[in-house]
């Protein structure tokens, strides 16, 4: 027996019909959408930070954000830095040859990008552990480093304060106050780091030993 069926026989729901496009048109944009929802990623193994027209490079073991811009990092060989990322990048590279791709794509002269572990003698994590501090302890810094122009210089600070507009104010061992945007000025404790660490740093950021000051003393190094 034959039957005849038409469309208009078919009795559809009205909600479910207005369910049914409301789907359609959500899910859509997210068919070609590559953004990331949930942020797996708390592991970095390199800052590169570009002050002027030089590139440092520096391989990290730990990371704390903040709100704001501010980063704070840990050197391989314990200099506990605290930076903007105006000019700093947190980056997880897999092995040297990402490193170096990046670093280039961020100057036009090779010879201008400084390894501040080869200075050091240490060497870059490339096997990408969790090494984001969640809980932060580190709030003692004995030094900063101002940067004005290529020039780097370093200061003895006795008392700092950061605010939510992205200013940090130190307090110096003579008595002075500055108070300074947070990409000018990175809050610095050495006491475990390596010797030279503090030195080579400021060195990695100006690229030539005749550019670091240090407060008081024109033109040398402490």
């Amino acid at each position: 027996m034959k039957v005849n069926f038409k469309i208009s026989d078919l009795r559809l729901n009205p909600k479910a019909i207005a369910l049914c496009l409301a789907s359609t048109i959500a899910i859509a944009p997210l068919v070609s959408c590559n953004k990331q929802v949930v942020d797996f990623n708390k592991s970095f193994n390199v800052v590169i930070e570009k002050n002027d027209d030089i590139v440092s490079v520096m391989g990290i073991k730990e990371y704390t954000d903040y709100s704001g811009t501010q980063v704070q990092y840990v050197s391989m060989d314990d200099l506990v830095v605290v930076s903007s990322t105006m000019q700093t990048h947190l980056a997880k590279v897999p092995n040297q040859e990402a490193l170096d791709k990046f670093a280039n794509s961020l100057t036009t002269d090779e010879k201008k990008i400084i390894s501040y572990d080869e200075m050091q003698s240490t060497e870059i994590e490339y096997n990408g552990i969790f090494n984001k501090d969640l809980i932060d302890f580190r709030y003692s810094y004995n030094k900063a480093i101002i940067l004005s122009d290529d020039t780097a210089t370093i200061l003895n600070i006795a008392a700092w304060k950061d605010y939510d507009d992205d200013k940090i104010q130190i307090k110096l061992e003579d008595g002075t106050c500055i108070l300074q945007n947070a990409d000018k000025i990175k809050l610095i404790n050495d006491e475990n780091a390596n010797e030279d660490s503090l030195k080579n740093y400021a060195l990695s950021l100006v690229g030539n030993e005749e550019k670091i000051i240090c407060y008081g003393e024109k033109n040398s190094i402490k």
